[in-house]
């Protein structure tokens, strides 16, 4: 009698778990994981492949230095062959810089396009999202599992890969004053290191996220999302000088404005001082054909050069993770209100 009542209740169970759908039971999250699986290894790969040619990069350019002495300023002898060096490190390597600094730069519009598109806009115009909001899934619910997720895999990826990078690109960064390839400077690759991809990937999907909530259509917000994050950037770059204190050299003479940092320091504004101390930016008296004359036109005194050392870039970098985090929270708070009006 046992043994059958225990048949009986295996049987019941398979007949009733037959009409549920594969995978219930098992959370939100676990849907999540399984409708993205076939994305998040391919990046995974993409990122294994990136971090490999870095590592790769980093033994070439290091060994490439040490061999041809380049780590030294070069002296009155030797600076032609220094010099041939230099150009044979900037053709064999300069590129792969290049072009690394351009996927970090642009990671934030690919975190947006895909939050935007596959990940919100696509439930929305497909309206499956109504299957999860009618099994005891809250809409705010819904959503934070849709968009946690992948916002902890883009954030751990866009860490990993700028931490490594920052890592190659250490060494010969600073080489020759930052002139040993072109754009290698730290300003020039200012949102390739540091913290700055990771907080720009973090406004780029959370603003993909309130893109897809406002568009709901996939390849509209994925368009959408590209040129906001490329329109947002040009004013980051405008206010970026002004997030620290810059250093201010002055001298009568423009050719004697140096600032103490060399090549290596950001000098983003230039001008005249008066005689009461008053600045004019952007005067161009040092390119006169006489410049005493346009000094005194102008009433000019003397040079000034406002810049940024080297010293400054940890400063600058977290200043604008700062900003830029603060302003994906003003687009969290946006798409929370919005998702509650589409749950209302």
């Amino acid at each position: 009698m046992t043994a059958t009542t225990a048949t009986t209740a295996t049987t019941a169970t398979r007949i009733a778990s037959a009409g549920r759908p594969p995978g219930a039971g098992r959370g939100l999250a676990w849907f999540v994981r399984r409708q993205h699986r076939t994305a998040a290894w391919i990046a995974l790969a993409v990122l294994a492949a990136l971090c490999a040619e870095l590592v790769w990069l980093r033994g070439a350019m290091t060994g490439y230095v040490a061999e041809h002495g380049l780590a030294a300023t070069c002296s009155k002898d030797d600076c032609a062959a220094y010099a041939a060096a230099a150009e044979g490190f900037r053709l064999r390597y300069g590129g792969y810089l290049g072009y690394n600094v351009l996927l970090l730069e642009f990671l934030p519009v690919l975190a947006g396009m895909f939050v935007a598109g596959p990940v919100i806009a696509r439930e929305l115009e497909s309206g499956t999202y109504k299957v999860a909001w009618t099994q005891s899934v809250s809409p705010l619910r819904w959503f934070a599992a849709k968009l946690g997720l992948p916002l902890a895999a883009l954030l751990v990826g866009a860490s990993v890969l700028s931490a490594v990078f920052t890592w190659t690109w250490r060494p010969v960064g600073h080489l020759d004053d930052g002139r040993l390839v072109d754009g290698s400077r730290w300003y020039e690759a200012f949102d390739a290191l540091g913290p700055a991809p990771a907080a720009g990937v973090l406004f780029g999907a959370v603003l993909g996220a309130l893109t897809g909530l406002l568009v709901k259509r996939t390849l509209p917000a994925m368009a959408v999302t590209a040129f906001a994050c490329v329109l947002l950037y040009w004013p980051l770059t405008t206010v970026r000088p002004y997030l620290a204190d810059p250093v201010t050299a002055t001298r009568t003479t423009y050719l004697e404005v140096r600032p103490s940092g060399g090549m290596d320091s950001w000098n983003y504004e230039r001008g005249t001082i008066t005689a009461s101390g008053g600045r004019l930016p952007g005067t161009d008296c040092h390119m006169a054909h006489v410049p005493t004359e346009c000094l005194a036109r102008h009433g000019g005194a003397g040079y000034y050069v406002d810049y940024h050392p080297a010293a400054h870039f940890q400063r600058l970098e977290w200043a604008q993770a700062g900003l830029v985090t603060a302003a994906a929270c003003a687009c969290a708070a946006g798409a929370l209100w919005r998702m509650r009006r589409l749950g209302g």
